[in-house]
C-alpha cells in the first residue's frame, strides 16, 4: 500500500481578499474563520497597486503571540509577490488566527484589492 502526500504539500489556498482603501490604514485585518496552519503567504494585487507599510500574523495561543512578516513596500497591479515565510521550521504547527496589514491603494481611482494565497 502506498501513500501519495505531494498533494497536501502543494496546497494553496485563497485565505481571503483586502480592499485597500486610499489612505493609509493600519488596521486592514484579515480574520480566518478557522485557525489554520499557514506555512507561507503570497500577496497579489488587483484593480490598482498596493502600497504596503507593515504586516503582521497572530497565532493562536494563550499569551496572543504575534510575528512581524517582512513585506513589500510596494505591489503592482496584477503582480503577486514570492512566499513570505510565517512560521519558522522549527514552530510550525501555530495556526494563524489573522493577518493585520497597514497600506493603501496607490496609482487608482478605484480601492485596489489585496489578495492573500496561503500554502499549508
Amino acid at each position: 500500500m502506498s501513500f501519495i502526500t505531494s498533494a497536501a504539500a502543494n496546497d494553496h489556498k485563497i485565505l481571503g481578499v483586502i480592499a485597500m482603501p486610499r489612505n493609509e490604514t493600519n488596521d486592514l485585518t484579515l480574520t480566518l474563520p478557522v485557525c489554520r496552519v499557514v506555512k507561507r503567504i503570497q500577496l497579489s494585487a488587483d484593480r490598482g497597486d498596493v502600497q504596503l507599510s507593515g504586516a503582521t500574523v497572530y497565532f493562536k495561543a494563550s499569551r496572543g503571540a504575534s510575528h512581524t512578516l517582512n513585506v513589500p513596500a510596494g505591489i503592482k497591479e496584477g503582480s503577486t509577490t514570492g512566499w513570505i515565510n510565517i512560521n519558522s521550521d522549527n514552530d510550525n504547527k501555530r495556526c494563524v488566527k489573522k493577518i493585520a496589514f497597514s497600506g493603501h491603494t496607490v496609482h487608482s481611482s478605484d480601492m485596489a484589492s489585496l489578495k492573500i494565497i496561503g500554502d499549508d
